[in-house]
């Protein structure tokens, strides 16, 4: 499995310091290893018969019943068997595709994979449960999770993956993307994370989290606001907005801590960066010509080219999927509202109702149906999602402070944003239909949330 975390980067100092290694998978199955228990062969799926896939989004779709029993462990690790199914466990209730099982039906009760109960199983009125082991060797946490389906009686997927004894975390989150991928194709959330901004004295700068708002990391440290991150396709390339005095620039920053000045020395205000989805180019508000517009520049910095040529504030573009249409903002009615034009320019349109309040940082969906954005309603920003294909508007949040910045899971299943609904802006997560809100970061002043792969 790839590598899922950035490197720790303090851009004043030349010292690089990497995070622990990624937890690392073995292949599919579960091949025997050293003082584990034989695992069991995963069955094959009768011809005829598919797993069980569905969306959120379907009608009268009702959450699988999983029971969580605790793992097995030893004195060695018995906190890490604990703090994994903690992940797991919060994991697979934040997708809302699962309800867990309350563990007092099986408190006591000896799980054996020899001799699995299914009737005992079937009579807690789960559908599936989940036979966890941990255990230590050379230095190394191993994690063996197997997924039982009780109507069929059988193990129906399972997975072997090791990482560092400190990484258990990391490992909760892979086991849960193991399950969500194989009942639903949903498996890609748990194991993202989000890039944001966080005040640091009179500076801002960009730190790095896990999606539920754990192993939190600084990347900047250059003495004056850094905002607006994005983070390229690959993952391995992050864009973002320096500001000090009256300079405005964008820089480059990959995951070896190399820092590049992508545009905007001596050429105006420059802000909101966006790759493009092809990762070769970026698009961004610049006032270079004397109003802010939208521009695109390549990797390069070189041969700038202008989008937008009106009289009004254009400004926080975002490519669709295929890059061939960008949304954007512009007060040229008289009030910030979302636009869309063509990738050149062309054919440019209001999409926010007539009527609405002030519109601001669209954000596309990654399956390109739908554009997040934050709209004012009755003195206070909320979160609205305009569906392309019909073009109506939903409003996710309700009443509960401002709530800004929204960006979409890699998966287009959830939401991230920001919040000052406790008092202090802070950063949440919450399903696409806006349910399952959850806080997940403490800290000064969070905004401008990136959640992607990782």
């Amino acid at each position: 499995m790839k590598a899922r975390r950035w490197l720790v980067l303090l851009l004043a100092l030349p010292l690089v310091l990497p995070l622990p290694p990624a937890a690392q998978q073995a292949g599919p199955g579960l091949p025997p290893a050293p003082g584990a228990p034989k695992p069991q062969p995963a069955p094959q799926v009768p011809p005829g018969e598919k797993q069980i896939t569905g969306v959120i989004t379907e009608a009268g779709f009702t959450p699988l019943a999983i029971a969580l029993p605790p793992a097995k462990t030893d004195a060695a690790t018995s906190a890490q068997g604990i703090e994994i199914l903690t992940v797991v466990n919060a994991d697979l209730s934040f997708s809302g595709y699962f309800k867990i099982v309350d563990p007092a039906l099986y408190a006591g009760m000896t799980v054996d994979e020899s001799r699995v109960d299914y009737v005992a199983w079937q009579a807690m009125n789960a559908e599936y449960f989940l036979i966890s082991t941990v255990y230590a060797a050379s230095g190394q946490l191993t994690l063996e999770g197997r997924l039982y389906d009780v109507k069929r009686k059988e193990m129906v997927t399972g997975k072997r993956i090791k990482g560092p004894m400190q990484d258990a975390r990391i490992l909760g989150h892979n086991l849960s993307a193991v399950i969500l991928d194989y009942l639903f194709g949903a498996g890609s959330f748990p194991t993202s994370q989000i890039l944001f901004t966080s005040h640091l004295g009179d500076t801002q700068d960009i730190f790095l989290c896990d999606y539920d708002g754990k192993n939190i990391v600084r990347l900047t440290a250059m003495g004056m606001l850094n905002v607006t991150p994005d983070v390229n396709p690959t993952g391995d390339r992050m864009v973002f907005t320096s500001i000090l005095k009256d300079r405005q620039e964008l820089f480059l920053l990959d995951r070896q801590g190399r820092r590049v000045r992508l545009y905007g020395q001596g050429e105006g205000l420059n802000s909101n960066p966006r790759f493009a989805h092809d990762g070769q180019s970026v698009i961004f508000c610049s006032s270079r010509s004397g109003n802010p517009d939208v521009w695109r520049v390549g990797l390069d910095g070189k041969n700038p080219s202008r989008l937008t040529f009106s009289w009004a504030i254009d400004t926080a573009p975002c490519y669709s999927p295929n890059d061939q249409q960008i949304a954007f903002t512009s007060d040229r009615s008289g009030s910030p509202q979302i636009y869309l034009m063509d990738r050149d320019g062309a054919n440019v349109k209001r999409i926010s109702p007539e009527g609405s309040g002030r519109c601001d940082q669209p954000a596309w969906s990654p399956r390109g149906d739908k554009i997040a954005y934050a709209t004012s309603v009755q003195g206070r920003f909320q979160i609205a999602v305009f569906d392309i294909g019909t073009g109506q508007v939903t409003l996710l949040t309700h009443g509960e402070g401002n709530n800004e910045c929204p960006s979409w899971s890699p998966d287009g299943r959830y939401l991230a944003f920001s919040s000052n609904r406790t008092g202090s802006y802070q950063l949440y997560i919450m399903r696409w239909d806006g349910t399952g809100v959850t806080k997940i970061t403490n800290q000064p002043e969070c905004y401008s949330p990136c959640w992607f792969r990782g």
